[in-house]
């Protein structure tokens, strides 16, 4: 899982910055940013990294004072998140005290944040992360077999086609195609969005001929014999 971090690139931000790098990385998530990259705007390339992370997480803090007594935000942060979730990525923003979100981000979710108490915004977050991770899933690598079959999938264009579909307490997903990869040692494709009692099942098409596997269990078995000096 990867997700891209919209925040302010202000030295008063800097620590609370890192507390929510930190926290993400703690998830074994990896962590884009448009650092180094694009400064105050969204450009395509920043627009392309938030593309290529299954979620984002803005840091909206504050900016200029207004006359109410609240606070402007950071227009580009704003943008990245607005972007995200034009393209139906999963998306939350934690707000800073007295920012004004009116008309920017309702209705959806955010997270209060307190920059000198933050430890309720990060313990949210830290929720919110693990059930994105639950519901994207796995990935799970598969070997085709046979080897005739794996061999005809993994060459050069040829009208082959391979696609998977999964199966959780009876009810299946629609199919999805899949990209062979040929690797020393045989054929894989890489099953995305797997979850814990997901089965998988694999097709495989070439004009008229279909090879297609049973729905199969992700988990290895292991058969153990009995043998050596506690016999």
């Amino acid at each position: 899982m990867k997700i891209f971090l919209g925040f302010s690139f202000r030295n008063e931000d800097k620590d609370i910055v890192e507390q929510v790098g930190q926290l993400i990385t703690s998830h074994l998530v990896d962590v884009e940013t448009g650092e180094r990259l694009a400064g105050e705007q969204l450009t395509p390339a920043v627009q392309q990294r938030i593309m290529n992370s299954d979620a984002l997480v803005a840091i909206l803090t504050r900016r200029d004072s207004k006359e109410d007594g609240k606070w402007t935000t950071h227009q580009w942060v704003l943008d990245e998140m607005g972007y995200a979730r034009a393209n139906n990525k999963k998306a939350i923003a934690l707000v800073e005290q007295d920012v004004d979100i009116e008309g920017m981000s309702q209705p959806h979710e955010y997270i209060p944040l307190d920059k000198a108490d933050p430890i309720h915004a990060l313990m949210r977050l830290s929720d919110t992360i693990g059930l994105w991770r639950k519901e994207l899933g796995r990935t799970v690598k598969v070997q085709i077999l046979p080897d005739a079959v794996a061999r005809r999938l993994g060459s050069s264009d040829n009208g082959i086609k391979c696609r998977h579909r999964l199966w959780l307490r009876g009810i299946y997903s629609d199919w999805k195609d899949l990209t062979p990869v040929p690797e020393a040692g045989g054929t894989f494709v890489f099953v995305n969005g797997v979850q814990d009692d997901h089965l998988i099942q694999v097709q495989i098409q070439q004009a008229r001929k279909k090879w297609e596997s049973v729905a199969t269990s992700q988990w290895i078995q292991v058969t153990v014999k009995s043998g050596g000096a506690g016999e």
